[in-house]
């Protein structure tokens, strides 16, 4: 991973939140990754990108109140595509990453609940109901992560606690 010089800047992307930037100075950041997915779209030729961070499958007709645009897959994918096309990023261009879904409630919950395979899954069907298609990703496991958009190549990448960032 590329070592981050004094005037980049972090921006954090909370759970249910979007970011989108050109600017070569961020690094959109989403902590905390459990059963909650993040999604990375970069669109080489206009380099810009957004980050969303998913936390739940399906917004079962919910109408969203602002606040939370990405709360659930079905709201955060679209949202974040539509945020990019309106800035000028191509679909057909689109790098797409995603990461998280992890069963961090333990071995009881992770099997009733299933929350972060429900998450990954939702993820993929949107993103395929959208024409769009992952370029990487890292899913599962029970360890939860951080995933990060350098804009200034386009990069992404993801950690977990115990391990050293690695490219997507």
């Amino acid at each position: 991973m590329s070592t981050l010089v004094s005037d980049q800047r972090r921006v954090s992307v909370g759970i249910g939140q979007i970011a989108v930037s050109n600017d070569p100075n961020e690094v959109l950041v989403a902590y905390g990754l459990g059963s909650c997915v993040g999604v990375s779209f970069y669109d080489p030729a206009t380099r810009s990108g957004g980050l969303v961070h998913v936390l739940l499958p399906d917004s079962e007709g919910r109408v969203s109140d602002g606040k939370e645009p990405a709360r659930y897959a079905d709201w955060g994918v679209a949202a974040l595509l539509g945020e990019l096309t309106r800035r000028g990023a191509s679909k057909a261009s689109l790098v797409i990453k995603v990461a998280g879904g992890a069963a961090v409630l333990g071995p009881a919950n992770a099997e009733k609940f299933k929350i972060g395979a429900r998450n990954a899954e939702a993820i993929k069907e949107q993103l395929k109901r959208l024409g769009l298609r992952v370029g990487a990703e890292d899913l599962g496991g029970t360890k939860g992560r951080t995933m990060e958009l350098h804009m200034a190549a386009g990069r992404t990448y993801v950690r977990t606690a115990a391990s050293s960032p690695t490219e997507l």
